[in-house]
């Protein structure tokens, strides 16, 4: 084998930056000494790795394949690292989490927790929509995806992290606040919604075919804060995770309406690709939730 691992990883960022002088930048290398090794490799192989289309570079089926074994062999160095500080008595690695926005108000703390055991781990957490977050479970791009609703599409392995309690919010001022409503009653409410996709909105839409209520939003909006702003300014109601409503709640910026089986609770869920391979840092915090009692206390996230 006359390529190196060197060749490898600047092939990546090429792959990944879709540009040369972006890829340099990055690796902080000149331009020319990232398009010699790129020719090296593709001399290797004997195959073009990359294609010009409208002065961007794009990954050829062949370039596909070669960037698919990099990460494959990025993976299973940093596996042997961690191994290896593992029979020297430390843990050590890096951990890459993709969560879902509304779990932003749970997991930093569920990650402290286990953080404060391993010292000499590092760990990304990257706070996206549903459809953002799918994408990086389905193009290995984490180690672990955080969910509410789990994708139907992909065959998945999970543990659950910890209850999700979910409410119908409305503004401090909403007449109904103080009456004892059926969620029929809720029918001529209008309603703010998250886009098209996300996990609450999914338990929203079942809740209201199973009571026969179409639901007709007055406006969506991409981001959980967004909806509680909708919903403080007065545009509407909206079913939403109570633990997102904590300061709100404090400084009583809104309100909690008092509906009949609610709060309900969907559960979020540590989720990964079934038969992956997980890293030795990986399966070490997926044991730790297992072993973990599931509550606020264990983790010490503030509750309303």
């Amino acid at each position: 084998m006359s390529f190196t691992l060197h060749q490898l990883h600047i092939f990546a960022a090429v792959a990944q930056q879709k540009s040369m002088t972006k890829a340099a930048e990055l690796l902080k290398m000149s331009q020319p000494a990232v398009s010699i090794q790129v020719k090296k490799l593709q001399e290797h192989f004997g195959i073009d790795l990359f294609e010009v289309i409208g002065k961007q570079l794009y990954l050829t089926e062949a370039g596909r394949e070669l960037y698919h074994a990099q990460i494959l062999v990025q993976q299973s160095l940093e596996n042997a690292e961690m191994s290896l500080s593992q029979l020297r008595g430390a843990m050590m690695g890096s951990l890459n989490i993709a969560a879902v926005s509304t779990a932003k108000y749970v997991i930093p703390y569920i990650l402290g927790a286990f953080q404060k055991q391993h010292a000499n781990i590092s760990i990304s957490l990257k706070v996206s929509n549903r459809a953002e977050v799918i994408s990086a479970l389905r193009e290995n791009g984490c180690d672990f995806a955080v969910f509410s609703q789990l994708p139907s599409d992909l065959a998945l392995d999970y543990t659950d992290l910890i209850d999700n309690p979910l409410v119908f919010a409305a503004a401090k001022d909403h007449p109904k606040l103080r009456k004892r409503l059926k969620v029929a009653e809720l029918k001529d409410e209008a309603l703010v919604l998250r886009e098209k996709g996300s996990g609450t909105r999914m338990v929203m839409e079942e809740l209201f075919e199973k009571e026969e209520i179409r639901i007709n939003p007055v406006m969506e909006l991409s981001t959980n804060e967004g909806v509680k702003h909708a919903i403080m300014a007065g545009i509407g109601i909206s079913l939403v995770s109570e633990f997102s409503l904590r300061l709100e709640k404090v400084h009583g910026q809104i309100g909690i309406l008092n509906v009949v089986g609610f709060p309900i609770n969907s559960t979020w869920k540590l989720v990964h690709l079934r038969g992956k391979s997980l890293s030795p840092l990986a399966q070490t915090f997926k044991t730790y939730i297992q072993q973990t009692e599931l509550t606020t206390s264990t983790y010490g996230i503030p509750t309303i």
